[in-house]
């Protein structure tokens, strides 16, 4: 009996080993899966999330970079700008008044148009004498010789026949403008810096005024003042459109 008892415990302890490591295992593989499933899961939101920060970061690097480049464009424009531009704008426009002392006083000018177109010349020059090297005939040549040379006043005389026609061209802007415009546009591909440009018409006016002598008032200074402000500011505006 005693035996057969053990041998019954024995088995029935068998049988709940058994079970119990069956449900064990059960319960084992249940938690495996569980722990697996949890895994893919956070491994997914993990990836998610890397996804999500890869495109913030894209999304970042692009905006700044987008923003950069617009940075750089504001720069360059602004670099471009003439210093007419930065300093408020075109000059005022010439009265009826000014006008009709400019054709006045011409007339008077072009008497002696060659040595005035002389004078403003070997007068920019001394003061600045960077533009003497931007004429090729003149280049290192001492001022002796500058003055006396044909290609000085052929150029003087070229300069003067352009002034004669912007004053023909008061009354006319939609022609007045273009000539200007040109000449420009022909300054830049000779090798002319807009800067050099608005030097000349402070040295005009000092050639001018010896050849109207008791002419020269102050309506008059202003009037020849302000056409060559005029003149240079659309000269240099043309010049930087032609540089782009």
């Amino acid at each position: 009996m005693g035996n057969t008892y053990a041998r019954e415990d024995s088995v029935e302890s068998s049988g709940r080993s058994s079970r119990s490591s069956s449900i064990l295992r059960k319960y084992s593989k249940s938690l495996r899966c569980k722990d697996t499933e949890s895994i893919s899961k956070s491994s997914a939101v993990e990836d998610e999330c890397n996804n999500e920060c890869e495109s913030d970061r894209d999304g970042t690097e692009t905006r700044e970079k987008e923003e950069g480049e617009a940075e750089e464009e504001e720069e360059e424009e602004e670099e471009e700008t003439s210093d007419v531009e930065k300093d408020g704008g075109p000059p005022p426009q010439l009265t009826e008044e000014q006008k009709e002392t400019l054709k006045r006083t011409w007339k008077i000018i072009e008497t002696n148009v060659a040595r005035v177109g002389v004078v403003l010349f070997m007068g920019l020059f001394e003061t600045h004498p960077d533009v003497q090297e931007v004429f090729t005939p003149f280049r290192g040549l001492p001022m002796e010789e500058v003055q006396q040379s044909k290609e000085l006043r052929s150029h003087a005389l070229r300069v003067m026949g352009f002034v004669e026609k912007a004053v023909r061209r008061l009354d006319h802007p939609e022609k007045l403008t273009p000539l200007i415009r040109e000449c420009g546009r022909n300054h830049c591909h000779y090798g002319a810096q807009a800067q050099h440009i608005e030097l000349v018409g402070p040295q005009f006016l000092q050639a001018i005024k010896p050849a109207l002598e008791d002419e020269w008032t102050e309506e008059v200074e202003a009037a020849w003042d302000l056409l060559m402000k005029n003149i240079a500011y659309a000269m240099k505006k043309a010049m930087i459109e032609e540089s782009k």
